[in-house]
């Protein structure tokens, strides 16, 4: 495997429309509504939990065509809703998801502890290979401390050779749970190596741990202490200095064997109030991981020991005592200056609540806070919590094909005349209605950079939407629209490939290239308050658009094929006259409206400007 990601390129299918480039910058999408472009170098990731198969694998079982199937669900998914990175939950409690030296083979997997799927097959390879192919990161999440979550009966089920089994005296009942005892130095290195284990046979991204330290005040580490915390005079303190020397060696090792590898650390939201120390944050009455879990994470970042912390700051914006707001920027200030990278932990659990009057109704609690993040230049990213949340809400969906599409700017190609439409069978069929899926063929094909370059290749995708399949012959360019903002679909979750184009929905998505001001337009039957009111005013201060013999626009009648070249030969400055070259289609007549146009959209051919217009080469 290698670092430099695969992204996969094959030959393209020809469809209805041929097209070639063009040259236009994104702000704006087709649907209801704008979005800023997010830094597309930001990380943005999505947490995958294996424990108790919260979203991978869909069951358990040994069978790697299962497993594959379902990790490409989630990786493509991740891919097409603007995702940079997957952070896989690779060791659930003290078990694995990959053949390992130090754990079992997990039972969240395969049904039984100490199972490994069929025909040698490593799950973890496989989403390393995928992700990378997709330009996704791989993160590899571990739970360092955890044994088990169910109690005396799960204990009792660990296989001989796990490393509970072998070495009891390192185990702690806590609230019918058991972990490992982190005071041990033995304990710790033992951690130590099996996360080198990780980063020595995986091509991973990062090592991630979560927040997972000791569970609670009452936990019974007396001997230890005894034995071992001599040197403090306070067991919290001690209980601080163990996690501390866990993290910063951790670190230390691993990048020892690899210095590129990202390790961070995910802790609960608040460090501590500030009436408990005086560096805290303007919080009262939450979970301090200072006391709760003995986690000193601001400790973490000024020492500079991780490459980011991922803080879970789980409350709404106007929380009365634990507002996010105060939160991310209290870690903001807390990473000012260090080097080390803050992602923000989200709530994507929360979003969704069907109470109007929740502060997670809906999705605008989630948006409020991405939004906010655009505004701190310290907030490097945000991760999200958890997959299975996010695949199960189409509002989720929309809101981060929205904010996370990318920020390069396109362009619609004004200097080569390539023929960018065909026709079938020797027709062009003119009068027929545009689908949604055939114009962002089109506008995919006419798509290049700031220095004249085509854009778009053949990349597996989705875009993220419901009703578009791998495979689909129109999916890699809808895909590629969703991915440069030209479009975003709807709010359900659906983009409607085969369903026709409308004349509001085409200039919307032809004006995604250009930044639209304002203006006016002459239109009787488009409202001010209309969705694309303000891109049709655009398009028609710059003579794309005009109405018909009655003045209006019918801006939700479907967009004829004649209609809609001649809007694109517009935007792209492309101007008719007479030509020597004859149109290639039979039902296309010299006297038809749109015969200019169509032979410009048609037929390749070298110009020059004159006084006079355009004139063929």
């Amino acid at each position: 495997m290698t670092k430099l990601w695969k992204l996969a390129v094959a030959a393209v299918l020809i469809c209805a429309l041929v097209l070639v480039g063009m040259t236009i910058r994104t702000q704006t999408s087709a649907g209801q509504g704008e979005a800023e472009a997010k830094n597309p170098d930001q990380f943005r990731a999505v947490w995958v939990s294996t424990v108790y198969r919260l979203d991978y694998p869909s069951k358990a079982t040994t069978d790697p065509a299962v497993l594959k199937a379902d990790a490409d669900k989630i990786l493509q998914t991740c891919a097409d809703l603007g995702m940079t990175a997957v952070i896989l939950q690779v060791r659930p409690s003290a078990d694995a998801l990959y053949p390992s030296n130090y754990y079992p083979w997990s039972a969240d997997l395969t049904g039984r502890q100490g199972q490994a799927p069929a025909d040698g097959f490593d799950p973890l390879e496989y989403w390393v290979e995928q992700a990378h192919a997709l330009g996704l990161e791989l993160h590899a999440w571990i739970n360092p401390f955890r044994v088990t979550k169910g109690g005396q009966s799960e204990y009792d089920s660990l296989t001989a050779g796990h490393p509970a089994k072998v070495h009891p005296d390192w185990v702690v009942e806590y609230d019918g749970k058991y972990y490992f005892d982190p005071g041990l130095p033995d304990v710790r290195e033992y951690i130590i190596q099996s996360a080198e284990e990780l980063a020595r046979n995986y091509d991973i991204d990062g090592i991630h741990l979560d927040d997972y330290f000791y569970p609670g005040a009452g936990f019974d580490d007396g001997d230890t202490y005894a034995k071992y915390g001599s040197n403090f005079s306070d067991v919290g303190d001690w209980r601080r200095d163990n996690v501390n020397q866990l993290v910063k060696a951790l670190g230390e090792r691993l990048h020892a064997i690899d210095p590129e590898l990202s390790y961070g650390i995910s802790p609960s939201g608040v460090w501590a109030d500030r009436s408990s120390q005086s560096q805290g944050s303007n919080t009262t009455g939450g979970f301090e991981s200072y006391y709760a879990s003995y986690a000193d994470s601001r400790k973490w970042v000024k020492e500079g020991w991780i490459d980011y912390i991922c803080p879970q700051v789980y409350w709404y914006i106007g929380h009365s005592s634990m507002d996010y707001e105060t939160i991310v920027k209290w870690w903001a200030d807390t990473v000012k200056g260090t080097g080390v990278s803050l992602y923000i932990g989200m709530a994507d659990y929360q979003a969704g609540n069907t109470n109007p009057s929740s502060p997670w109704y809906g999705v605008e609690a989630i948006r409020q806070q991405l939004a906010l993040n655009e505004t701190i230049p310290q907030v490097d990213g945000e991760v999200h919590f958890r997959y299975q949340f996010l695949a199960e809400n189409t509002q989720l969906q929309a809101l981060y094909r929205e904010f996370y599409h990318s920020e390069q700017e396109v362009f619609l190609n004004t200097e080569d005349h390539m023929a960018y439409v065909q026709g079938s069978a020797g027709q062009f069929h003119p009068e027929s209605s545009l689908t949604r899926g055939e114009a962002v063929t089109l506008l995919a094909r006419l798509t290049v950079d700031g220095e004249g370059k085509n854009l778009y290749s053949w990349e597996e995708g989705t875009g993220g939407f419901s009703d578009v399949s791998p495979g689909d012959w129109y999916s890699s360019y809808v895909h590629f629209a969703q991915k440069y903002g030209i479009v975003r679909g709807y709010g359900d979750g659906t983009f409607r490939p085969t369903q026709a184009v409308s004349r509001a929905e085409l200039v919307k998505m032809v004006t995604s290239f250009f930044v639209v001001t304002g203006g006016s337009h002459p239109f009787p039957d488009v409202s001010n308050g209309y969705w694309a009111a303000r891109e049709i005013s655009f398009a028609a201060a710059r003579g794309w658009i005009t109405g018909g013999s009655d003045g209006t626009f019918q801006p939700e009648r479907s967009v004829t094929r004649a209609e809609a070249v001649k809007i694109l030969n517009k935007a792209m400055g492309r101007e008719t006259g007479e030509r020597k070259t004859a149109l290639p289609f039979t039902d296309v007549s010299r006297t038809h409206w749109a015969y200019g146009e169509i032979l410009e959209a048609s037929v390749t051919h070298d110009y020059k400007k004159t006084d006079q217009g355009e004139v063929w080469l």
